[in-house]
């Protein structure tokens, strides 16, 4: 049995793929640690379903400032732990660019018998827009760029990610496993909004769920519901830095809503109870434009008509009936329309639509690339 290290450097509490990937590797027969920080009021050390087990460090110079170079002393006292506790690991699994160095160090001084398997989640050398307020992004992907040969398997999360990787540092394309829900069929509204905000059955309920965050076309999104009548009522489902502008604009709208963040386990019961999913990335990084939100996937298995922007990303995903991209998602009265439009899809075929990329677009689909592999690690 393989002993497996999957290392973050959060505190692992809303991961959700890192627990979908260890959750398909421990039902697989690996012995499976997810090694990340920790934080008030979460375990030390827990054991999860499937003997999947979590060991959250702890740091003396957790409260320090956060002072750049003093996060270089914490990083290296979580080094430190890590070397303690689990060095003879078999395979590290580094989610995202921030433990690849730890990784790559464990193996060069003291277990050179090592697998890295180095899972990009997003496209590291150009997420700028999102940033890191500890790492700038030259370093980050300078540090990607001396360590990646020291890898044994990548993976990323979409296929023009993968092509990006492939094309700047000239390597064979990372294996694609997709952040993808299991799938589920088709069920009935729950109609859990109409019941909790007193929607009536006459109004269309659009969604946006995910994180309140800038470049998202919240801003844009509520400017164009408050133009609609209220036959057209959205729901934001979530939490981030922009939830008080939402609530502002619920207090001065009766069509538009707000529900706080629900679990991974309850949120598909939330995004059924919907008629239409928002999915609007608008940056403009490379990592913006060739991403594939989890939220598409989400509306993907509840079977919502998806109003996604015009990123390229979602062109390869968006198939004719499953919804409308907006060409223009940064004009208001472009949402509006769509929103409109949307309306006059022909249930019959958008349901066959979403049906089939339901059963293309899954986490049983992915975790069968994710142990394949594994198993190459060994081949070799």
């Amino acid at each position: 049995m393989k002993n497996v290290i999957s290392l973050l450097t959060n505190n692992f509490k809303h991961d959700n793929r890192v627990l979908k990937e260890c959750t398909t590797l421990s039902k697989a027969g690996y012995n499976v640690t997810i090694v990340a920080l920790h934080a008030e009021g979460l375990a030390v050390k827990e054991i999860l379903k499937n003997k999947l087990k979590v060991h959250r460090i702890q740091l003396k110079s957790r409260n320090w400032s956060k002072n750049r170079i003093i996060q270089l002393f914490k990083y290296a006292e979580y080094f430190y732990h890590l070397v303690k506790h689990h060095r003879k690991a078999d395979i590290i699994h580094c989610n995202d660019i921030e433990p690849l160095p730890l990784a790559v160090m464990i193996k060069w001084f003291f277990n050179r018998k090592l697998k890295i398997i180095y899972d990009a989640h997003e496209l590291e050398f150009d997420k700028k827009e999102k940033g890191s307020g500890y790492y700038p992004q030259a370093i980050l992907a300078l540090t990607e760029k001396i360590l990646i040969k020291n890898t044994d398997a990548m993976i990323t999360v979409t296929p023009l990610i993968a092509e990006a990787y492939a094309k700047r540092y000239n390597i064979i394309p990372p294996k694609l496993v997709m952040n993808c829900p299991t799938y589920k069929t088709y069920v009935p509204s729950k109609d859990i909004f109409r019941k909790k905000f007193n929607i009536r059955a006459d109004q269309k309920i659009y969604l946006y769920q995910g994180g309140l965050l800038p470049k998202r076309g919240i801003e844009e999104i509520l400017t164009a519901f408050e133009q609609l009548d209220n036959q057209y009522v959205i729901v934001f489902l979530g939490f981030g830095p922009l939830v008080n502008s939402v609530k502002k604009a619920v207090k001065e709208n009766d069509n538009i809503f707000f529900h706080d963040a629900v679990s991974q386990a309850e949120l598909p019961n939330f995004t059924c109870s919907a008629d239409f999913g928002f999915c609007l990335l608008q940056g403009s990084t490379k990592n913006h434009q060739f991403a594939l939100g989890n939220k598409i996937f989400e509306y993907i298995q509840a079977r919502l008509p998806i109003l996604c922007s015009n990123m390229p990303g979602f062109k390869l995903i968006m198939e004719d009936n499953m919804g409308i991209v907006i060409q223009d998602h940064n004009n208001i009265p472009a949402i509006k329309d769509a929103s409109q439009e949307i309306q006059l899809l022909d249930p019959l075929k958008y349901l066959k639509a979403l049906e089939l990329a339901a059963k293309k677009y899954n986490w049983e689909n992915q975790e069968k690339v994710l142990l394949d592999i594994y198993e190459g690690l060994y081949e070799k």
